[in-house]
């Protein structure tokens, strides 16, 4: 025992080491206090780190069972031996990663027996419409090729802008697809379609429209219109996969060609990610393309909160670590562009999520 000489009067306590302390801190939630004066250890949760930290572990895991297609394998319950033997994998490795998808909530076992969870049965079966496989792969090397640069970047500054047409193979347009199926293109479609502009309009563009699905669901919410896709010659070739006849395809590159005229609407979907001055002449480009009366749509990342546009955030970082020139923008500055180019605002729509923070700017061309 040791005296300790309070406020108003001298009281006995127990004398404690820090191990005690830390087995009473269990029950008397004060002990907190008495570890932090005893180890001068800030009061402060560090929990964030730690999981930002275990959230790359658990996305290498993830990507590496889409890539071996090992959720394929758990459409009927297995053990890990019996996985390991039919894609000839190591059974000891087999089993860490399933108890790995598991504690990611991805797999779940009962006696030894592993099944997928409903969200692995939506998303990461590939024969699911709503399969994100390829969006995963497109993650992973997207980490690997640009995100791993990103401590020269900071050394050197910006590595130096290539033109990546070359990126917009099958798999990203497949990933692409993936990605707005999840989210982004029914909701979209759910908004436009209640426009009145929309429902009377006659002829519509998806400009760099990549896959054509949002063309596709325009043409289904208004049977009456004739719906277009724009977009390169070697992506027009996979969109011909996923819409056929039912909507028209035009190969160009946008930034130079042409893309036709007398459109009711153009729809722009994440593709003016582009350097102002670049965007401005595309702009005045869509602008001459739209009839009287008529209207762009655009939906885009735009930053315009650090903390709930975070997404944003982080894919304005991976541009700059090749390009000096700035392609993501906030609202503000995406319609002041929008308006020197002669386009009235009429309305913006907040249509986002946290994992794709969207937002719709329909404009009327004056």
């Amino acid at each position: 025992m040791r005296e300790v000489k309070g406020r108003r009067r001298w009281e006995i306590v127990p004398k404690m080491s820090v191990d005690e302390i830390l087995k009473n801190a269990v029950r008397d939630p004060m002990i907190v206090l008495k570890i932090a004066k005893v180890l001068n250890y800030p009061l402060v949760n560090p929990s964030a780190i730690s999981e930002l930290a275990q959230s790359v572990e658990k996305f290498i895991v993830l990507a590496t069972a889409v890539e071996l297609n090992i959720f394929d394998s758990f459409k009927k319950p297995k053990s890990a031996k019996e996985v390991a033997k039919e894609l000839y994998f190591d059974e000891r490795i087999t089993k860490k990663i399933c108890n790995a998808l598991v504690a990611s909530g991805f797999l779940r076992e009962v006696n030894g027996k592993y099944t997928l969870t409903k969200v692995s049965k939506i998303f990461l079966l590939s024969d699911s419409p709503f399969y994100q496989g390829n969006l995963i792969k497109l993650y992973k090397k997207t980490r690997e090729e640009r995100w791993n640069k990103l401590g020269e970047a900071l050394r050197k500054g910006s590595l130096g802008f290539q033109r990546y047409h070359s990126v917009f193979d099958e798999s990203f347009i497949l990933a692409m697809a993936e990605g707005a199926v999840r989210w982004d293109l029914p909701r979209t479609v759910e908004i436009i379609r209640e426009l009145p502009e929309f429902k009377k309009a006659r002829k519509l563009l998806d400009l760099g429209g990549g896959h054509g699905l949002y063309a596709l669901a325009f043409k289904e919410a208004n049977p009456e219109l004739d719906a277009y896709v724009f977009d390169l010659p070697q992506v027009i070739e996979v969109a011909k996969k996923f819409v056929g006849n039912r909507v028209k395809l035009i190969a160009g590159d946008f930034t130079k060609d042409e893309i036709g005229s007398g459109y009711d609407i153009i729809f722009a979907s994440d593709v003016f990610y582009k350097p102002r001055e670049e965007l401005i002449q595309i702009l005045r480009n869509v602008h001459a393309s739209l009839s009287d009366d008529s209207m762009l749509i655009t939906k885009h990342w735009h930053i315009d909160d650090l903390i709930e546009d975070s997404t944003a955030v982080f894919f304005d970082l991976m541009f700059a670590i090749f390009d000096e020139v700035d392609r993501v923008y906030s609202t503000p500055e995406f319609c002041d562009i929008l308006e020197s180019c002669r386009f009235e605002i009429v309305d913006i729509v907040d249509v986002g999520e946290s994992y794709s923070p969207s937002k719709i700017v329909i404009a009327k061309r004056r």
